[in-house]
This record gives structure tokens, sequence and C-alpha cells, in this order.
């Protein structure tokens, strides 16, 4: 039995650049055999009970939902792993397994990696990062309802073509971008093949329910209230999120301060990364929380009303633990920065 275990490590280390990535591989295997059980029974609606329209439409929305919440973390998180460290050790898999990862989440995989590696961590709320929300002349956010819409597809597929046409990205970065679209538009067709309907509601519809509903709110709460990292400032630039079910069914992805300063330490070790740099993030005065995304980002999107208000409320929340040092600070330095939405 202990050789069999052996065996097991030693072909997962040959082939994987880190073990704890196989979590990575189950995770997304699992989230296509979820829109293959969705498409199935859609497929065979005595079997799921599907009896007249609104039946239909029941099994749709709730099905829609679900494979949204999915993709949106398969793609917005698990993938999102393998953009800073790719998981296999051969090139060839990387960049297939890449494309046959985000094109369930409605995604080209050269995109979403231009956006997060190009744009956003080499210019992390710099003048230049696209991907953040839109700030107002005062240098506050804007609301999250219109970041949240705005943002996929279309805001997307402006700077998109902008950064392919302009070169941002490197040599022949456009040429590579039509060749991986090409690619893209072949996969993500393969369910309008199997039934031309279907798709509109298990395949569209979760994908925009990812994107706008889950990922779009991620995004923002990451960021909000937060600057543009500096020398004096190093670590203002993102909220750190410690609930510890948050970041054990996440990735880790949470601690999105260590994330952000140090991109290339992987996922799994994030924890330990952040136990060293406690002193440094309280001395900064950074952003900890201890809960996660859901738990705020349901009442910032609960409050639109009184988005400015539930914005600074969310700011001004800190980890008790890392109070310690508040009194010892100069005026000047203690609290949050001003911006909010």
């Amino acid at each position: 039995m202990l050789d069999d275990r052996t065996d097991q490590t030693v072909a997962q280390k040959a082939l994987l650049a880190n073990p704890e990535d196989i979590h990575c591989i189950i995770f997304h295997l699992v989230s296509l055999l979820a829109y293959g059980i969705a498409f199935w029974l859609y497929l065979h609606p005595e079997v799921a009970q599907i009896k007249g329209p609104w039946s239909r439409v029941a099994f749709v929305c709730a099905s829609a939902i679900m494979l949204g919440w999915i993709s949106a973390i398969d793609v917005g998180v698990n993938f999102h792993n393998h953009a800073h460290r790719k998981i296999f050790r051969f090139p060839w898999i990387n960049r297939w397994f890449s494309r046959l990862w985000t094109f369930s989440g409605g995604w080209p995989s050269f995109f979403w990696e231009h956006a997060h590696l190009v744009v956003h961590h080499a210019n992390v709320l710099g003048a230049t990062d696209w991907t953040v929300p839109n700030r107002r002349p005062d240098g506050s956010f804007e609301n999250i309802y219109r970041y949240c819409f705005l943002h996929w597809p279309w805001r997307y597929a402006v700077h998109l073509w902008q950064d392919f046409r302009s070169g941002r990205g490197g040599a022949h970065v456009g040429r590579r971008a039509l060749k991986e679209f090409a690619i893209f538009l072949v996969l993500w067709s393969i369910p309008f093949w199997i039934d031309p309907v279907m798709p509109l509601g298990l395949w569209v519809l979760p994908h925009f329910f990812a994107n706008v509903a889950i990922k779009g709110p991620g995004m923002y709460i990451q960021h909000v209230g937060c600057v543009e990292p500096s020398a004096e400032h190093p670590y203002r630039h993102s909220t750190t999120f410690l609930s510890p079910f948050f970041n054990l069914t996440m990735f880790n992805i949470g601690y999105h301060i260590e994330h952000h300063s140090y991109p290339y330490v992987h996922w799994s070790t994030l924890p330990a990364l952040h136990k060293r740099l406690k002193n440094d993030l309280i001395n900064d005065k950074a952003h900890v929380v201890p809960f996660g995304y859901y738990h705020w980002g349901t009442r910032l999107l609960g409050a639109p009303l009184r988005a400015p208000q539930a914005c600074a409320k969310f700011a001004a929340v800190q980890h008790p633990d890392y109070l310690k040092l508040a009194n010892e600070l100069p005026p000047e330095s203690t609290g949050q920065t001003h911006l909010i939405c």
C-alpha cells in the first residue's frame, strides 16, 4: 500500500510542477462534469422531472446560478493560480489545458492571462489598470453595480482590442490573440452543436452570472478603498480576507495582499507567507478583515442607494489582531484611505 502511494506521488511530481495542484485539476474536471450533467438532464426532461415550460425555466435558472458560481471560481480563482504558476511541467500541456480550462467560463485563456498579468498585476490600481473599477474625479471608485454590469464583456472587449492592436503585451500579440480567439470560438460553440436552444440558458446565462454576479463583486471588493502601492505604503493595494473556511474552499484567494506583493508564491503557501508578513502589515495599516468575500460583497450589493456609506464601513473594518500598533503611528498614517465607492 505504501509503495502504491509512493508511485502515485512520483507520477504526480513527474507531471505537475507542484503536487498540490492536483486539487486544481480535479476542481476543473468536476466543473466540466457539472455542465455535462446539466446538459444531459435538459435533453432528458423525464429524468429531471421537467414537465412543462415553467418547470424547464425553473431548472434552467437554478442550474445557471450553480454553474455560473462554479465557473467563476474555476476561472477567477482556480485558473488564476495556473496563470501565475503553470501547474504542468510541459509547456504544450499547459497551453492546451489552459484553452480547455477557461472556455467553460466564457473566456479565451490568453485574453484572461493578458488582462490579469499584463494589465492588472503589472500596474495594480495604476492609471493603465483597466480591470479595476473606474475612478471619479475625486478619486473614489464607481458604484459596484455600474462596474459589475459594464466590465464584462463590454469594457474588456474594448480594452483588449486596444491593447492587442497597440502591441501591449509583446511582439505579435495581436496575431496570437486572433489565433487564440479562433480556438476559443470552436470550443465555446460545442454546446450549440448539441442543441441550438439549450446553451442560451445553460451556457451563455451561467457565463454572464459568473462574470457579472460573482467575479465582478469579487474583483471590486479586493481593491475598493485601496491605493496604488508605493515605497511609503507597499501593502495598501488590496484587502486580505482571513476567513478559514473561505480560503480553504477558494484556493487561498483571500490572501490578496500577499498574492499581489509576491505573485509567484504558490497558492498553497500563502498562509505561511501571511504569517511572516504580519508585522509588516500591521505597521503599514494594511486592510485585513476576518471574513471572506461573500460577507461584505453581499452587503455592498444590497446597498445600492447607500453605496458610499457601505464602502466606508467596509474600509473601516479591521481584524482585531491587526490593530495592535494603531496608537503608535502618527495621525496622518492611521486609518484606511479616503477612497470609497
